[in-house]
């Protein structure tokens, strides 16, 4: 579908748009040449796409001066991150200062490791 008019996107939170030069292409080119998921399995498609992980991680981690891959964790978005970052670092009899204006992807796990944990949450 071809925009005619130029759009302001504001929802950046989440996705992105426009995307980035090169990313619709590289998109388009792994779906096309690769299609298969990194460490799945040992054929050549799931080789190939381990190998472009292995290559993004390494780039992140020179960006963000990471030294040992092994610490970055992807993940599939925001929300998933939220949780694991979350229920990882909150000990039992947790206290944590929040705002009404919290985003719920943060006070939904909260809620619930409140529950869990016996936490408090102010």
């Amino acid at each position: 579908m071809k925009v005619t008019r130029k759009i302001i996107y504001f929802d950046n939170a989440a996705t992105s748009f426009p995307k980035a030069p090169g990313v619709p292409e590289a998109v388009a080119d792994f779906l096309r040449d690769i299609g298969a998921n990194p460490g799945r399995s040992g054929h050549s498609q799931s080789i190939a796409a381990a190998r472009i992980l292995f290559a993004a991680r390494e780039s992140l981690c020179r960006l963000f001066g990471i030294e040992d891959s092994r610490r970055l964790i992807l993940t599939s978005g925001a929300t998933e991150a939220i949780n694991l970052v979350l229920r990882g670092l909150l000990p039992q009899g947790f206290r944590v200062l929040t705002t009404p204006l919290e985003h719920n992807a943060v006070m939904r796990p909260l809620r619930y490791l409140q529950r869990a944990k016996k936490g408090e949450i102010v």
